[in-house]
């Protein structure tokens, strides 16, 4: 198998979100393919116009599907992805947000410096639509650590993330039982049986879009957050700590939890 990247990028009703992170990738040194999954979304002539623009700019695969979901989106680009039998890299990517520094080259070179490396994250620095700085995100880099932190957060962002196809060969695909949390309980199921790693550069830039999953269904996720934390519980201080956490965060309102972060992160 060749040591090409392939990029998933779902896209929902974002169009002008989706420019940006494309135009984002011209700046890339490595080689790789975009798949651009639209989930349905109501203006899909403005989508197919923004992919076109591309289209002789960088390699893209571009489907429409009917409305289904993150998680089968997800799951069904994965499934054409690994059966194309090209590449041995996937790398997640969100419409609104932006590669920086060369991200898709330094993750590809983590993996090709140590063999037993499954996923990759980098840090990452969180911006509202308007492209201004909120805060960022620095998580512990090592696997030692991440394996504790994850029982407290995720520290994972999930456009940040690349992994090893073998990964999902291995492990199956999105677990569909979390609803839209359905990428923190993947990572637990990698951690537990690969190495990950998160570079210590800020790698993505990460928009906190109003009309997000973060935020639209804030009140699912939480609730999934709860369930995945429960079912991964065992008796210590930081998965005692984030269970509480998790329903703590239940009950505050987005906008305490964004200024929380800006003042701890900044």
């Amino acid at each position: 198998m060749s040591k090409q990247i392939a990029v998933l990028l779902p896209h929902y009703n974002n169009h002008q979100g989706l420019r940006l992170t494309l135009n984002s990738l011209l700046n890339e040194s490595e080689d790789f393919t975009v798949f651009i999954y639209d989930d349905g979304s109501n203006e899909l002539d403005l989508v197919k116009e923004v992919v076109n623009t591309f289209e002789n700019k960088l390699k893209i695969t571009f489907f429409a599907n009917d409305n289904m979901g993150v998680t089968k989106v997800l799951n069904k680009g994965l499934k054409h992805i690994i059966g194309l039998k090209k590449y041995a890299f996937i790398a997640r990517l969100d419409a609104g947000d932006v590669c920086i520094n060369n991200r898709l080259a330094n993750q590809k070179k983590a993996f090709l410096n140590d063999a037993s490396l499954g996923l990759v994250a980098s840090w990452v620095r969180f911006v509202d639509i308007n492209r201004k700085q909120l805060f960022e995100f620095k998580p512990p880099s090592k696997h030692k650590q991440l394996k504790k932190v994850i029982h407290l957060y995720n520290p994972f962002i999930h456009p940040s993330v690349m992994y090893r196809v073998e990964v999902v060969e291995a492990l199956g695909f999105y677990p569909d039982n979390y609803p839209s949390l359905e990428d923190h309980a993947f990572f637990f199921r990698i951690i537990k049986q690969y190495k990950t790693e998160i570079l210590e550069n800020i790698l993505l830039e990460y928009e906190v879009n109003p009309k997000g999953i973060s935020v639209t269904s804030r009140k699912q996720q939480t609730s999934s957050r709860i369930k995945l934390l429960l079912n991964q519980y065992k008796f210590g201080f930081l998965p005692t700590v984030g269970l509480f956490r998790a329903i703590l965060t239940k009950l505050i309102p987005q906008k305490i939890l964004i200024s929380m972060k800006m003042y701890f992160f900044k």
